[in-house]
């Protein structure tokens, strides 16, 4: 299957680890790059698994890791009150991910790790489409919640598409994150976009998790000052699925799963004995990525006095 010059950009963490198998083995269809962000730390200060992250990192020899360290200290305060810190770090993830494109690539998907593409329907659908005379797209997803077989009624579009001529370091530094591409971009934009059968090519599984794991994302989201939501996550696991979910309400119908995201452990098999895809960020060069963010807003604390999109 011919492959678009498409970067996938996956935010990762450990935490995301029952998705990530199958999000690049979809991603492989079609992308002729797949970059993966990933922190240190969680982005609520407790350390990654390191150990763990070795073992990706030598399972997946055609993907380029982009591992970067968790400064808060070191981030300018207005900056962090500017965004948020959750959605600071998602964005500085894809930033950091952006260093690393390569020179062939024209458009980058922008995806996180529980948003697994269809790919093969991905790929037959970019063949056919009008994709790359659009700035910025915003493609359908389905969304699931508890396990993989709950599919809800509603479509939600998460994901994002874009030409890389459009990209710019300020504009990846946003508080409203992916959304921000969509909104700021001039057009010719869509958004909803599903394939040529009208069915979304992506599968959302954010909250497809044990109760752990469901904690743990409630803990470090970007959301997690919204509601009590380690209450309703103790509330939820105290009884088998109701058919609604406490985050939107949607409705669900069962389904039968495309990909394999049980809620058993990942395993994951390590092809070289050491990582040889792995780009490790310093403390300096994170705060010099920052320096480009070109907002006018933050000229003024950051010293910043040039206009650089990313390198072509």
């Amino acid at each position: 299957m011919h492959k678009k010059p498409i970067a996938a950009v996956i935010n990762f963490c450990t935490n995301e680890r029952r998705f990530l198998k199958a999000s690049i083995e979809q991603a492989r269809l079609f992308a002729r790059q797949i970059l993966i962000p990933v922190c240190d730390h969680f982005f609520d200060g407790s350390p990654e698994n390191m150990k763990e992250l070795d073992l990706i990192y030598r399972s997946f020899p055609d993907c380029t890791f982009v591992q970067y360290p968790y400064i808060p200290e070191k981030i300018p305060r207005r900056l962090l009150k500017e965004i948020s810190p959750a959605h600071f770090w998602h964005s500085l993830s894809r930033l950091l991910a952006m260093q690393y494109v390569d020179d062939t690539i024209e458009t980058v998907l922008f995806i996180d790790a529980d948003e697994v593409s269809d790919g093969r329907r991905f790929a037959r659908w970019l063949e056919d489409s009008d994709y790359h005379q659009h700035v910025v797209l915003k493609l359908a997803n389905y969304w699931y919640f508890r396990e993989p077989i709950h599919q809800a009624a509603v479509w939600e579009d998460s994901v994002v598409l874009v030409q890389r001529r459009a990209l710019s370091p300020q504009l990846l530094l946003q508080e409203s994150e992916r959304d921000a591409l969509y909104d700021q971009l001039p057009g010719p934009k869509r958004r909803r976009v599903a394939d040529f059968q009208g069915e979304p090519m992506f599968h959302h599984f954010s909250w497809v998790r044990t109760k752990e794991e469901m904690l743990k994302k409630v803990g470090s989201w970007g959301h997690r000052a919204d509601k009590n939501w380690a209450q309703l996550v103790e509330k939820e696991f105290s009884a088998p699925f109701g058919g609604a979910d406490f985050v939107h309400g949607y409705q669900y119908k069962t389904v039968s799963p495309l990909f394999d995201v049980s809620l058993e452990s990942a395993v994951f098999e390590p092809i070289l004995p050491q990582a040889a895809s792995l780009k490790k960020i310093s403390p300096s060069q994170v705060l010099a990525c920052l320096k480009e963010a070109k907002s006018s807003g933050w000229r003024k604390y950051l010293g910043l006095d040039f206009n650089m999109p990313f390198k072509r």
